[in-house]
């Protein structure tokens, strides 16, 4: 009896295992030594002083900065470009559409430290002839695409091409999700697809929408492997993305201590612009739940205006 009872634990042991030693204890022990600084060879105590020199490194919020306009470029594309596939294949005109679903999918497949590597050699001219093309755009002068007025955009086209079919799988199930009455009651009244996509289907996507751009303002700020790999390819500065900045701050500097309290500082900073996005996307659903509120109260009132009232003792 008492053993049946051990056996959902049992079950669940491995997963609380991993999640301690590979989650829980990193974590407290990063906190552990963002409180301390390593001065004249040996490790003291200085409390919150890393976060306040942190919160004034112009070097890490130049860096925010960088990803901030990446984010906005990434997040169109990708996004964009993922809905776009989606509301393609779950259209009527499509034949096929489980193999184009697969070639769509096929990249997220690729491990991003690959794809990185792989991209890296495309955009090299001795590697890849199709760049002669962008000479025709530069007075036939040579496009170097890893250079640094460049580069934003390369890393944009990598996690393009690595992330639009995720995000187009993603489209596509809640797009599935939806029930078919709606299209077909839209056909009756005359709508062609591209109606029945502007006026039902993305509406209707808007949850999946504000899910797919939060994932994508996490994987802005987290932007890392691909500026990694290409930094051996071209000049990359230690403080182009925050992550690099904190992994040079480690392995680079040696700052262990400082580069804990910045990683707690950009997960603040990711949070933050988090939860601000959600206020501002669930505007709606604000006045939404004020509306019905304000409608039970005055259902209520009206309850209690036109409830029998005692009088005398007697009904």
């Amino acid at each position: 009896m008492h053993r049946g009872r051990l056996v959902p634990y049992m079950m669940l042991a491995p997963f609380f295992i991993l999640f301690l030693g590979f989650f829980i204890y990193p974590f407290f022990y990063s906190f552990y030594l963002s409180l301390f600084a390593t001065r004249m060879g040996s490790s003291q105590f200085v409390g919150l002083n890393n976060y306040f020199v942190a919160f004034s490194d112009s070097s890490f919020w130049s860096s925010i900065g960088t990803v901030i306009y990446y984010g906005v470029l990434q997040a169109v594309s990708v996004l964009l470009l993922g809905m776009i596939l989606a509301l393609f294949l779950d259209s009527s005109l499509v034949k096929g559409k489980a193999f184009f679903r697969l070639v769509y999918f096929l990249p997220y497949a690729v491990p991003g430290v690959i794809a990185a590597m792989m991209w890296g050699f495309l955009y090299s001219p001795e590697l890849d002839p199709l760049l002669k093309i962008f000479n025709l755009f530069n007075g036939g002068k040579s496009v170097d695409l890893l250079s640094t007025g460049h580069l934003i955009y390369s890393i944009v086209n990598i996690v393009t091409w690595e992330w639009a079919g995720y995000n187009m799988t993603l489209y596509f199930a809640a797009l599935t999700a939806l029930p078919v009455e709606l299209y077909e009651a839209a056909k009756i009244d005359g709508c062609n697809e591209f109606q029945i996509a502007l006026r039902i289907k993305l509406p209707l996507l808007r949850p999946m929408i504000t899910f797919t751009s939060i994932l994508s303002i996490i994987g802005s700020l987290q932007l890392f492997n691909e500026p990694f790999i290409l930094s051996s390819l071209t000049s990359v500065p230690p403080n182009y993305t925050p992550n690099l900045y904190i992994y040079n701050m480690a392995f680079s500097y040696g700052n262990f201590n400082y580069s804990a309290a910045l990683s707690f500082l950009l997960a603040f900073v990711t949070f933050v612009a988090s939860m601000i996005f959600l206020y501002f996307t669930s505007g709606e659903q604000r006045r939404e739940r004020r509306l019905q509120k304000l409608a039970d109260r005055n259902r209520r009132s009206q309850n209690q205006v036109y409830s029998p009232v005692e009088v005398g003792g007697q009904v």
